[in-house]
């Protein structure tokens, strides 16, 4: 939860490492409660921008670079897919995520589109 805070005090860091500072943008977490038929959702934070880009973004604090395992890559595609169904068929949207050291590249390290360090925070 720290961590993600961090990230919250630092949204413009954010917009600024991802090369979007100049495009009119809004930012809020989402999430839809789960019942019997569908799995609940969470993301940690939105950058819904006038471009029809979405930055999903996932906050991970690691101690290293973030591992995205076969499990995690299943959740974060959930997660992609319950927003798009959510979203207009103009707008896109580029998984982001946001780490201490960065995602370790991997088998399942291709899912993510754009990624964030706590290095781009403190710039």
């Amino acid at each position: 939860m720290a961590f993600e805070e961090v990230c919250w005090q630092h949204i413009e860091q954010i917009k600024r490492a991802l090369q979007i500072a100049g495009v009119k943008s809004s930012v809020s977490a989402w999430s839809v409660k789960g019942d019997e038929e569908q799995e609940g959702v969470q993301i940690d934070l939105l950058i819904l921008r006038d471009d029809n880009v979405v930055n999903l973004c996932e906050m991970k604090f690691a101690s290293a670079p973030y591992h995205i395992s076969k499990d995690e890559e299943m959740r974060l595609r959930h997660r992609i897919e319950a927003l798009k169904s959510t979203l207009s068929p103009k707008q896109t949207v580029h998984l982001t995520m946001i780490t201490t050291y960065g995602v370790a590249y991997g088998k399942h390290s291709g899912i993510v589109q754009k990624e964030v360090t706590m290095e781009n925070l403190f710039k």
